[in-house]
């Protein structure tokens, strides 16, 4: 086909038209729509990705503010002590410990001349001399030291310990001990849940200050302690049985602003718990487990102190067989400023029929065996193998009937 000069060809011409006029509506709707469906998918895996890094980030949180309050809480918080180093449980509940710590006493630079100290606190009667520790001119490291602690009868007045070594003056000295808390509340160390603010608290001689106040908003919604002797025997949060506590589960739940959520348990041994040293410091009327004759590898009187001339000490063992062993210690005092001694004991078996008595009259301060009493040990608590000897079998509950004497304790090793 011939086109004329200056006439265009009729292809051409129907492309030109077709470029001119664009995209059709539908293939508009179609692209929009891949378009859509393209931005729905990056959004959705983009908020799952912001979503999965969130949770991640709760999570995150969640086990440092919870690690951070548990090693508060058993460690203690910087500066302090925690559950780990209780002494003593006196009260509690599942939400609350009220607790002795050991306390220290760094109020006393050596001066020349004087080598008795008087503590700023009361010593719990029967348990252990203070320990003391001196930090010499130009050292940075304290060291231990021998110490005496002076012996008082029942005064009131706080207790003095006497250093049995020379220390240079300007010497500085620290003397740690178990506290009397019925004469110094102010040693008590409480750690509380209040529901409340859903924070764990804890109260001492300092203030009420809370454990790890993070700034993350995480908060503790359930909190709970449980309680256990040394036979891992869980014990009532409450009563007599406080005195045997020696070990602490703790568990908590935390919550992030977000509403993760967080369990965390833990089990803490009281490390200074006396029925975990074997040295129970013992009281008029009070009564706990102890092995059997059979069983025992050790058992004596200790840690006594407060003793006046007359004063005496009755001891009991009782089997669960019905069995009774009754000790009575007699203690008397050569003159008012005089060491007190042992003046005798009376053994009975069963109880209210004497078997041996022995006036030892030897120093309170070396204790009684409870495993020697008598010729070849006939009439102690121990098994001995012998003929006629005394002899408890099964549960055996040691209970103090009477005693004078300011303070004493029982040292027991199964």
């Amino acid at each position: 086909m011939n086109i004329p000069a200056g006439a265009k060809d009729p292809l051409s011409l129907s492309f030109e038209r077709q470029s001119s006029r664009g995209f059709t509506l539908l293939e508009l709707i179609i692209a929009l729509s891949v378009s859509v469906m393209i931005a729905s998918a990056l959004y959705f895996s983009l908020q799952t990705a912001l979503e999965s890094w969130a949770v991640s980030q709760d999570q995150l949180i969640l086990q440092q503010v919870s690690s951070r309050i548990m090693e508060e809480l058993v460690e203690g918080p910087l500066g302090g002590n925690g559950l780990r180093d209780v002494l003593e449980v006196v009260d509690c509940s599942p939400v609350m410990a009220v607790t002795v710590m050991p306390w220290t006493d760094d109020t006393h630079d050596v001066s020349n001349g004087i080598s008795v100290y008087t503590l700023n606190r009361h010593i719990k009667p029967g348990t252990n001399a203070p320990i003391a520790e001196a930090l010499l001119p130009e050292s940075n490291e304290y060291k231990v030291v021998p110490v005496t602690l002076i012996e008082k009868g029942k005064s009131e007045d706080y207790p003095q310990a006497g250093l049995d070594i020379s220390l240079p003056a300007g010497s500085k000295l620290r003397f740690t001990y178990y506290p009397d808390y019925k004469n110094d509340v102010d040693v008590l160390t409480t750690f509380r849940y209040d529901p409340e603010e859903q924070a764990v608290s804890v109260e001492d001689k300092d203030g009420t200050r809370e454990l790890y106040a993070n700034p993350f908003g995480v908060k503790i919604t359930e909190f709970r302690m449980r309680f256990f002797d040394s036979g891992n025997n869980e014990l009532e949060a409450s009563g007599n049985n406080v005195s045997a506590i020696t070990g602490i589960e703790v568990a908590f739940k935390a919550r992030s602003g977000n509403g993760t959520e967080r369990e965390t348990i833990t089990f803490v041994s009281l490390r200074n718990a006396p029925m975990h040293s074997g040295i129970v410091p013992v009281k008029e009327g009070m009564r706990f487990a102890i092995p059997d004759s059979k069983e025992i590898r050790a058992l004596s009187l200790c840690n006594l102190s407060g003793i006046d001339n007359g004063d005496s000490i009755i001891l009991e063992a009782r089997s669960g067989h019905g069995r009774t062993w009754r000790l009575k210690v007699q203690f008397s005092k050569l003159s008012s400023a005089g060491k007190p001694i042992i003046e005798s004991y009376t053994v009975e078996y069963p109880s209210g029929n004497k078997v041996f008595s022995e006036r030892p009259r030897i120093p309170a301060e070396f204790g009684l065996n409870l495993l020697n009493l008598g010729p070849n040990g006939l009439y102690d608590y121990g098994f001995n193998d012998i003929d006629g000897e005394i002899l408890l079998t099964g549960d055996v509950t040691l209970e103090v009937d009477k005693m004078d004497i300011g303070g004493a304790a029982i040292f027991v090793r199964p």
